[in-house]
């Protein structure tokens, strides 16, 4: 792949912090697996579906083979009772989610950052390899979604108790229209870069640069690339320099958008456009531990009524769509986030019809089953 990058602060771009680390070690390709039974579980998070509105989750992998899932619900998106709730669930596939308990409410995000919340959204939840957890989430004290910034919170026992909110300072003017979607790539030397966007005066992708301190968290914004036809990344490793970022489409252009590094996101490419539609909706990518690349996205030029996996065999030089996770006429099943556990299982969740999250985990032995059937 040619690289074509964006030259000084033209069209707003910066370049990444100095002295950023490379990547972490990719874990390397492993051989085909012995075969298997396919295996595919949906359920949902919280089964009682008890908020009536449920929107943007994330999955971590927690101590022990556990896992953690953050999302928020309340009447409606926006509304002043959403709340980011927390889940946590047992190993392997009979495991059972634990019942949700709220994280944050605009009132406990106030008294924690000292300013007025309007209110909340977008969580983020991630596990460094000491098993600490960090929950991303946005806050919005005026307007809408773009007068939103970033605050993290830690918790050091497995997400039993959390530090009070700390509010990012990304910016001197407002600190305003920072959001978050997708999961980080961690860092060699300990850190994290996380794929982030922006939403006033035009939608563009950022990245923000993490370390995670005992006593709080430093952040350093960068912006990748230039222009205002993509944003909402994901971010995939390939190996210690090179990386990926897979945007949604923010223009006319209804197509995902691809750009990539070669130094460890010092320099990225252009943001092209790929053979995959989008609709101006979430998505997210990961590289599987057997080295192919695999896409959550909504398969359509319009609307969310369809979701579906594509994967990657050449490093995103070329995708073959895979299975339809969720389809219905004038449904809505959207924003999917992926991670692959250390036993090798595939976990998916995503917003089911704003009602509820949708949790999907299967083996590889599924998702090869599925391979020229887009259908299934």
């Amino acid at each position: 792949m040619a690289l074509h990058f964006a030259a000084g602060m033209r069209n707003g771009w910066r370049p990444s912090p100095a002295g950023v680390a490379e990547f972490a070690a990719s874990r390397p390709a492993l051989p085909p697996p012995a075969p298997a039974t396919p295996v595919c579980l949906q359920e949902f998070i919280d089964p009682q579906l008890t908020a009536p509105s449920a929107h943007v989750s994330s999955v971590c992998e927690l101590p022990g083979g556990r896992l953690g899932a953050a999302w928020y619900a309340g009447t409606r998106e926006g509304a002043r009772d959403v709340a980011v709730y927390f889940a946590t669930r047992q190993p392997g596939l009979g495991g059972a989610w634990s019942a949700p308990r709220a994280l944050v409410t605009r009132s406990t995000a106030a008294q924690e950052t000292f300013r007025f919340v309007k209110k909340v959204g977008n969580p983020v939840l991630f596990a460094g390899a000491n098993g600490n957890l960090c929950l991303l989430y946005v806050s919005v004290g005026f307007g809408g979604w773009s007068g939103s910034s970033l605050n993290a919170k830690q918790s050091f026992d497995g997400g039993k108790t959390w530090s009070a909110s700390q509010r990012l300072g990304l910016s001197p003017f407002f600190n305003v229209s920072e959001l978050v979607k997708n999961g980080p790539a961690p860092l060699a030397d300990g850190g994290w870069v996380v794929p982030i966007y922006h939403e006033t005066l035009g939608k563009f992708a950022e990245l923000l640069w993490l370390h995670l301190r005992p006593s709080g968290v430093e952040a350093e914004k960068s912006r990748p690339f230039g222009g205002r036809k993509a944003f909402q990344p994901a971010l995939v490793t390939l190996d210690a320099r090179r990386a990926l970022l897979l945007c949604r489409a923010a223009g006319s252009v209804r197509r995902v958008f691809q750009s990539a590094t070669e130094d460890a996101g010092r320099h990225w490419t252009a943001a092209q456009p790929i053979d995959l539609p989008n609709p101006d909706s979430g998505l997210d990518a990961l590289r599987l531990q057997d080295g192919r690349l695999l896409l959550a996205f909504n398969d359509a030029a319009a609307g969310r009524e369809t979701l579906r996996l594509a994967a990657s065999g050449d490093e995103g030089r070329s995708w073959r769509r895979l299975a339809t996770l969720a389809q219905e006429r004038r449904a809505e099943f959207s924003y999917p986030f992926l991670l692959q556990t250390s036993d090798k299982l595939v976990h998916l969740t995503y917003t089911w019809k704003r009602r509820g999250i949708k949790h999907v985990v299967f083996n590889l032995a599924w998702l090869d089953a599925r391979h020229g059937d887009e259908t299934q």
